[in-house]
Parts: structure tokens; sequence; C-alpha cells
């Protein structure tokens, strides 16, 4: 995924992402290497099902 999917998808900005990125010796490295890494074909499915979860609990609540 690369920094303009990141930032729709999350909602960091791209001066966070550059910070992450940047400092090599942190947990946020990791996460940003981690999320460099996936397809934004998984992250849309993810999205979808979220939506989804969403829209049965509200049904379950009527």
């Amino acid at each position: 995924m690369i920094k303009k999917e990141m930032i729709e998808n999350f909602g960091v900005t791209r001066k966070t992402l550059n910070n992450w990125q940047n400092d090599k010796n942190s947990q946020r490295y990791i996460l940003y290497r981690t999320l460099e890494a996936l397809p934004l074909e998984y992250v849309e499915n993810i999205k979808k099902l979220i939506q989804e979860e969403k829209e049965n609990y509200k049904l379950l609540e009527k």
C-alpha cells in the first residue's frame, strides 16, 4: 500500500507516516512497514466486513 492509500484508509497524516518511516528504532516503524505490505484489496475486504457487521448489529437491535 502506498502512503496516499494509508492516509485515505487509516486517517493518518503524511507527516505522521514520514515520522514513522524515518524512526527505524520504534514500534511505529514496524506498523508503517506492516501497512506498507498490506495489499489494498485486503484493506477493502476488511472495511466491507466491518460495514456488514455494523449493519447486522443494527438489525439485531431492532
